[in-house]
């Protein structure tokens, strides 16, 4: 699972996203006031989230950490999807977001508690990883668009981190990873034009570059 991330500050992520994709971003009403400095985020709070827009142009903005579908009545949901695991994405609901909104979480590093036979190690044992000389990492998810049903104009944006397989850097400390998308597939992953599910699929897998750990607590 990916229970909490470091995210730069706004500026940061538009100069490192166009260093590695070429792409500009366009700035969102709010996305620099909840992106000034670097943060460490958790579940139930706002990150800023990069995805297509409606007139296909790549979007920052604050987005809700936590999944909720379109069909829920209220901006809750009765479950915790902050993570959605890849052997779920085959669920209709699920599988209509992978097919049409992809996002990306901008972030310096993620973090995982040491777990042993599947369960967390107490005292914990806290990691960073991060990739060496890069300060942002791509974490890819899929969002909602949730429409309040006594009120049209109240729409609100929600997102979740699909986890994989560790890869061995991370499978030493924790059973699950966030999909991280290396530099040259992220404009495909936000592409919204790309819907065959057996080639999004090809880029759902454990990173396969290095990754730095560092032991935090």
């Amino acid at each position: 699972m990916c229970g909490s991330f470091q995210q730069p500050g706004s500026i940061r992520i538009f100069e490192e996203f166009a260093r590695l994709t070429g792409s500009p971003l366009n700035r969102l009403l709010g996305a620099e006031a909840a992106g000034a400095g670097e943060r460490t985020l958790r579940p139930f709070n706002e990150a800023l989230v990069i995805f297509a827009g409606e007139d296909g142009g790549l979007k920052l903005a604050p987005i809700y950490w936590q999944l909720i579908h379109d069909w829920e009545k209220e901006f809750k949901s009765r479950y915790t999807c902050f993570n959605v695991r890849a052997e779920s994405l085959d669920k209709p609901h699920n599988h209509k977001l992978l097919l049409s909104r992809r996002c990306i979480f901008p972030a310096a590093g993620f973090f995982e508690n040491r777990h042993a036979d599947g369960e967390p190690l107490r005292p914990r044992q806290v990691y960073k990883f991060s990739l060496p000389g890069q300060s942002l990492m791509a974490l890819g998810g899929i969002y909602s668009v949730w429409t309040n049903p006594g009120n049209e104009q109240d729409r609100r944006l929600s997102a979740a981190i699909i986890t994989v397989r560790p890869n061995p850097a991370v499978g030493k400390i924790h059973s699950r990873m966030p999909l991280i998308v290396p530099p040259e597939r992220i404009c495909g992953w936000l592409d919204p034009g790309l819907n065959d599910t057996e080639k999004i699929k090809e880029m759902i897998r454990p990173y396969e570059g290095r990754l730095e750990a560092e032991r935090r607590s």
